[in-house]
């Protein structure tokens, strides 16, 4: 049984980005490390705060609703922990809240493993950086940097994104002026390059631990493995994702968009990230102008998006039936 409140000030770790930017892949080293247990994807403040908003977490009807959702969803069970002590120590934290709850499950990741140094890698939470340096003032932040071309590129492969390629790069742009706006001068918030963490992995890391107060061990470039990094009930596409983050490294992810890329979708991503993408490096400071092709396909794209968006709405007035709980990715049962 949980006995004891932990300390009052934590540090952790908290990996944000833009989706598919290397998020993965840093928390493989990361969780390499002897101190430090970067915990699977909780969603927390994207999925699991905003859906069940309504409820008084102190009340213990409303905590016991909550806790059995999430205790029981797939996402939890990811974590391989055991369900009972992590709500004792959650509730040893005094009062059920959001921060509480959060703070505990994490916590009890660490613990599991053996590692007295926590945090956790949920790229969207960069949206709400706010709200988690409000309950974790002394957490140290990590935000993903990768060409905007190779973002856009890979999230095209993946079942659960947008098939438009503009809104990837409105998506990515929107995050680096959230960036730049917020947190570019914030102590406690570490910009770090996907291309510079491939390209140069030991320097890299040698800054992040530097920022991190850790030590740098080359373990954690040549130790990442399925030890430090669960894969608990991951299949499909998850578990291929992992198993990727998990080979060697090599440079040729830097420019594998250039070979799944077409011309016009080039053009269109330059256009939407310009200036942010040269300021960075990744687009020349004088691009192109869009041509024709690339100008209507664009406007296909956003033309298609309005319509699915009505779509959706006339669905959802069509049944009069709520969004039922539980349908975002990794919140269903077991």
């Amino acid at each position: 049984m949980v006995t004891s409140i932990s300390p009052p000030d934590p540090t952790p770790i908290f990996i944000v980005g833009m989706p598919r930017s290397g998020t993965t892949l840093l928390t493989s080293m990361l969780s390499a490390h002897p101190r430090i247990a970067i915990a699977p994807e909780t969603h927390y403040l994207c999925y699991w705060r905003q859906e069940y908003q309504a409820l008084e977490l102190a009340d213990p009807q409303d905590f016991e609703r909550f806790w059995q959702a999430l205790s029981h969803s797939q996402r939890f069970s990811y974590f391989g922990i055991d369900a009972h002590k992590t709500r004792e120590r959650i509730l040893a934290k005094g009062s059920p809240c959001h921060h509480h709850i959060l703070w505990g499950w994490l916590e009890e990741y660490a613990r599991t493993i053996h590692k007295p140094r926590w945090g956790e890698k949920t790229p969207l939470h960069y949206q709400h950086l706010h709200q988690l340096f409000s309950w974790f003032p002394q957490a140290r932040v990590i935000w993903m940097l990768r060409d905007p071309r190779a973002v856009a590129a890979s999230l095209q492969k993946v079942p659960w994104a947008s098939r438009y390629m503009h809104v990837h790069g409105q998506q990515w742009q929107e995050s680096l002026t959230q960036f730049e706006q917020n947190w570019q001068k914030d102590a406690r918030v570490m910009l770090l390059s996907y291309e510079n963490l491939v390209q140069q992995p030991e320097k890299s890391l040698i800054a992040l631990c530097q920022f991190l107060g850790e030590a740098y061990t080359p373990d954690m470039i040549r130790a990442r493995s399925k030890t430090h990094t669960p894969m608990i009930n991951r299949q499909g596409w998850a578990a291929q994702h992992l198993n990727s983050a998990l080979q060697p490294l090599s440079v040729g992810t830097i420019h594998k968009w250039q070979h799944t890329l077409a011309n016009h979708q080039i053009e269109i991503i330059d256009s939407l990230t310009y200036p942010q993408a040269a300021d960075y490096g990744y687009v020349p400071r004088a691009p192109s102008p869009m041509g024709t092709y690339a100008r209507g396909s664009l406007a296909l794209e956003k033309l298609r998006v309005k319509l699915d968006r009505k779509l959706a709405h006339w669905q959802t007035n069509l049944t009069r039936q709520p969004r039922k709980t539980g349908t975002h990715i990794g919140a269903g049962p077991k």
